[in-house]
């Protein structure tokens, strides 16, 4: 098993940070809650991928219970369809500690660049440095598309790939003079857009799929993406036969965003809407605003991502008379032309 001796001390304004050490000793480990919960939860901020959310909250309790089972999960999605927020949302509900890293970031040593193992440090920290919390944290590694071999401008993006092996099958690493940092139980999420790759799937399902038997023939009988399609993408064969589980997040529609404007907790919409009841100001719209609203933000097609901009500079001019004029208003009524002109809207 290889072990990296990094021998770092890690520094705060108070002096050397220390591993907080037995912090769970000789406690009965925490709860979680019961998956049907979870999902139910999750489904309150995560709108339009049901199906998605069960199936990634299903292999991270499969990565929880049964040690025998890897879980080492991919989800694929185009920008703002919700991939990073849903994992966000389960670790939060699971109490453990995660990180969000960028793949494109990291490069294999002796390029410029992060190293794979500063991953770890951060997650470490995310768990206020109780070691054995880290240790059963969430790693999510987000633009691992970036680092397929079919991008030839980042000359080390394989090795970062291979170098990540470690980290997936459970390797010991020296985080500090006395400490090591094992990955054997870590919750590792890969996430990328993996623009182009739906072209090689659709190749794939008009070619048959003959000659490819290092994989798992089972995955080659779905019709979403399968480690061969990982590969023909640029992925290494043996980084992609160690994801076991694939999944795809759906591509938001009008009427998906729609209802994330309506439902989610995430709704920005919602948020401003709150705020301005807050100051004692009630907000009248038309219901076919969202209409108008999730049609400009498809425009560009970054998902429910563009719905913030859009909202933001609906709501750009109404903050700033609500902020100069405080208790003047109780009332603000919005048109439907304010999603195109943010002067369109009355205060009384």
């Amino acid at each position: 098993m290889a072990i990296r001796n990094k021998k770092k001390q890690i520094q705060d304004s108070g002096g050397m940070k220390q591993f907080k050490k037995g912090a769970n000793q000789g406690k009965k480990r925490r709860s979680i809650p019961p998956i049907q919960n979870m999902e139910r939860n999750v489904r309150q901020y995560i709108v339009g991928q049901d199906e998605v959310v069960r199936k990634i909250i299903t292999a991270i309790y499969r990565a929880i219970y049964l040690k025998s089972i890897k879980s080492n999960i991919l989800v694929i999605g185009k920008s703002g369809t919700g991939k990073t927020e849903t994992l966000k949302q389960i670790a939060k509900r699971l109490r453990i500690p995660y990180t969000i890293e960028d793949a494109t970031k990291y490069t294999k040593e002796g390029y410029y660049g992060g190293d794979v193992e500063d991953m770890l440090e951060n997650l470490l920290e995310a768990a206020d440095y109780d070691l054995e919390k880290a240790q059963r944290g969430m790693l999510i590694i987000d633009e691992i598309d970036k680092k397929a071999g079919k991008d030839t401008s980042d000359v080390s993006g394989v090795e970062v790939l291979k170098s990540l092996l470690k980290i997936i099958e459970g390797a010991k690493y020296y985080l500090s003079f006395d400490e090591v940092f094992d990955t054997k139980n870590l919750i590792i999420v890969f996430c990328g857009a993996f623009s182009g790759i739906e072209d090689i799937k659709k190749k794939r399902l008009g070619r048959g799929q003959i000659g490819f038997t290092t994989l798992h023939e089972s995955d080659k009988k779905q019709n979403g993406y399968t480690k061969e399609d990982l590969v023909q993408y640029g992925l290494p064969e043996e980084f992609v036969g160690r994801i076991d589980t694939i999944v795809e997040m759906k591509p938001l529609e009008k009427e998906d965003l729609v209802q994330i404007l309506k439902k989610s907790r995430l709704s920005i919409f919602r948020r401003y809407q709150k705020e301005l009841r807050d100051a004692g100001i009630s907000l009248q719209y038309n219901g076919k605003i969202f209409e108008e609203i999730a049609a400009r933000s498809l425009k560009l097609d970054t998902g429910a991502r563009e719905l913030s901009n859009t909202v933001n500079y609906m709501f750009e001019d109404v903050i700033y008379n609500v902020m100069a004029h405080p208790g003047r208003y109780s009332k603000c009524t919005l048109s439907l032309e304010i999603v195109e002109d943010n002067t369109k809207y009355k205060l009384s």
